[in-house]
């Protein structure tokens, strides 16, 4: 995943800015499992062994219940109302 101020949602519904996405894969919360390039779509396997899908969302694309911090290293989801 680059540093381009990306933002997913998951197939848990939840939303993920790309600097929540990496700080669960550098703990080892999650696993990556694969990558569509051509998408973006990421798959993880989660610490309780489930399968989460994470797909690509401009940041303008998301819902006004979602506060978005823009960080130096991107994204994080800061709430979600």
């Amino acid at each position: 995943m680059s540093r381009n101020r990306a933002s997913y949602v998951g197939s848990d519904g939840d939303y993920y800015g790309e600097v929540d996405v990496w700080e669960r894969l550098e703990t080892g919360d999650w696993t990556p499992f694969a990558w569509d390039r051509e998408s973006g779509v990421e798959w993880v396997e989660t610490d309780d062994q489930q399968l989460l899908v994470l797909t690509p969302v401009p940041p303008r694309e998301l819902p006004p219940r979602v506060d978005v911090e823009q960080t130096e290293a991107g994204i994080r989801i800061a709430d979600v109302a």
